[in-house]
């Protein structure tokens, strides 16, 4: 019954907020990215590769991504589900916190080194871009959890890691910039850049306070009582 109610509750919290978030995607953040990809220098056609599949624009592309933001969502909404069971009282509006600092390890402390990034904009390696994400994003989580729950020693202690991810630097390209070099396109790229930025930001937070929010009030209705019935 536990095990259900929880998979239930972070479907459901998975349905809105992908919802939500794809809706907000399609209507500010997709016509900046297809805006991007207007500068992007094709690369010589090869006739031995293979054409690579990509979903069409309209319905296709906003059904893609529902269905990434859906699975993206559902696996968010069970971690957050999951934690706050460990707590003994969660709400709706404590649910915004936990929210908000998921929003601050998963979103906002890996960008503060790696920002959001447009088409056609130089990057370094994936592999090491994605080594700093994970440290940044789980030195966050531990730090919070320490500055939130903890004694005043180990707050201290997650003061400190927090900014070791930081301290470090993330990975950078060996040229910044963009791959189209022309005047007129840097600048409107870098336009699009700073809007895609402001967007991503904008659209992340609503997303995880949605997340929260939603999952503290389900855990106090839909777990919290299955607890207190076995009491």
């Amino acid at each position: 019954m536990y095990f259900r109610n929880l998979v239930l509750c972070a479907f459901f919290v998975a349905i809105v907020a992908g919802l939500f978030f794809s809706a907000y995607q399609a209507a500010f953040i997709t016509p900046i990215i297809i805006n991007s990809e207007v500068y992007e220098i094709s690369e010589p056609a090869v006739s031995s590769q293979v054409e690579v599949w990509a979903p069409e624009d309209g319905l296709e592309r906003h059904s893609w991504s529902f269905a990434t933001n859906f699975l993206l969502c559902f696996a968010y909404a069970l971690i957050l589900l999951s934690t706050m069971t460990a707590k003994t009282s969660v709400n709706a509006v404590k649910g915004l916190f936990w929210g908000g600092a998921a929003y601050l390890s998963i979103f906002v402390a890996p960008a503060l080194g790696l920002p959001p990034e447009i088409p056609g904009m130089e990057a370094a390696y994936l592999e090491g871009r994605q080594t700093w994400w994970v440290l940044t994003v789980i030195l966050t989580v531990f730090s919070l959890w320490l500055i939130a729950f903890q004694s005043p020693l180990n707050k201290g202690i997650g003061v400190i890691l927090i900014l070791i991810p930081h301290l470090i630097g993330a990975p950078q390209p060996e040229n910044h910039g963009f791959v189209n070099t022309d005047p007129k396109a840097v600048e409107a790229l870098i336009s699009l850049w700073h809007d895609f930025i402001l967007q991503t930001c904008v659209a992340n937070a609503l997303l995880w306070l949605v997340i929260g929010g939603l999952s503290g009030y389900l855990v106090k209705k839909y777990i919290y009582s299955i607890d207190a019935q076995h009491v």
